[in-house]
């Protein structure tokens, strides 16, 4: 009886390994129509309901423009971001909520308007914005996103062996699996470029800039995310880049990614390197190589630097840091986003 029991336990993470792959393989399986995609989706029946999207810009002279807005049903604030930084004048950005929300992408005077449904998209905002030193400034924005290939689904990205050994290694709870829900988001991106005007008091600047969005819906609860880093960005090269790796306080690092090169081909991001070693040295770096490597076998080296950053804080815990990202990308200079994020209650940065 003994031994009997003895196979039986060691049988235990073999089954909970073939289980977890199975759930994953059922949740990567989803696939969606761009038209479908590319509407707003807050489900009321998900334990934290979350739309998310942000459109992020920027170039060689240091420019930088990011703009983001989560929809969160009716029980919680609706979260935005409208920043930017215009070298030789400084940072500018929204201070206080831009309004109610309206149809479609739209918070107040922000909004988001489809023009070519999975390609071009308008961002434009009439109103107020403050620099740092809190000073009122007029602006109107008028920014055109237009994607260089089609969207990136993050079900096609990540190594579906690794996530599910990251599940089974977990212990099996009735917690643990509502937990889970927020890692079961829908998810795709788009890198292109972002070109468009932006006004402040009756000063025009004129933007051409690499372009990166994402959008993103189903579940999404920051106060169980512990760490991570979302790295985006275009090369001279032509080589457009998403990685990402985040850990929860329920469950181990993932990684996730994709690196489309200029004739469109794309190759998944299966790993990368973690965020202990990004941070041996500071926390929240300026500088930092990662490692990646993809699902065809190769490997790449990314070298960032960070130049200035927008910060963010999410339902009072989740720090965000959007980096203005200069690149060496397998050696080729780019530019990006640099964005890391930390829980407020284990980190101080």
């Amino acid at each position: 009886m003994v031994n009997f029991l003895s196979l039986q336990l060691k049988k235990l993470p073999m089954l909970k390994q073939f289980i977890a792959r199975q759930m994953v393989r059922r949740t990567k399986a989803r696939q969606f129509p761009v038209e479908y995609l590319e509407q707003k989706h807050v489900d009321l029946r998900q334990p934290y309901p979350n739309d998310s999207s942000y459109f992020y810009g920027g170039d060689k002279l240091g420019n930088a423009f990011i703009t983001r807005m989560a929809f969160r049903g009716p029980d919680r604030l609706h979260e935005y971001w409208f920043d930017f930084f215009l070298a030789g004048e400084g940072y500018f950005g929204l201070t206080s909520d831009p309004g109610p929300e309206g149809t479609g992408f739209q918070q107040g005077k922000l909004k988001w308007e489809p023009i070519e449904i999975g390609k071009v998209w308008r961002v434009t905002y009439s109103g107020t914005v403050h620099d740092r030193d809190g000073k009122p400034h007029a602006c109107v924005t008028n920014m055109v996103f237009t994607g260089d290939h089609p969207v990136y689904d993050f079900a096609k990205s990540s190594d579906h062996n690794a996530i599910a050994k990251a599940i089974a290694s977990e212990k099996w709870t009735r917690e643990f699996f509502f937990r889970m829900k927020d890692t079961h988001q829908v998810h795709y991106e788009q890198t292109g470029n972002f070109k468009g005007t932006i006004i402040l008091d009756n000063k025009t600047f004129n933007l051409n800039m690499m372009g990166s969005r994402d959008h993103s819906f189903g579940s999404r609860n920051w106060l169980t995310w512990d760490r991570h880093y979302w790295i985006t960005g275009v090369s001279d090269e032509g080589l457009h880049w998403t990685v990402t790796t985040i850990k929860w306080q329920f469950l181990g690092r993932l990684t996730a990614g994709f690196i489309t090169a200029a004739d469109g081909t794309t190759d998944a991001i299966v790993e990368c390197t973690d965020l202990e070693t990004i941070s041996r040295e500071k926390l929240l770096p300026d500088h930092g190589i990662v490692e990646i490597r993809t699902r065809s076998g190769k490997v790449h080296t990314m070298e960032f630097w960070r130049h200035g950053e927008f910060p963010y804080l999410h339902d009072g815990k989740y720090m965000m840091r959007e980096g203005i990202g200069t690149y060496k990308f397998d050696g080729s200079d780019g530019v990006g986003m640099v964005e890391f994020g930390f829980h407020a209650d284990k980190y101080t940065v």
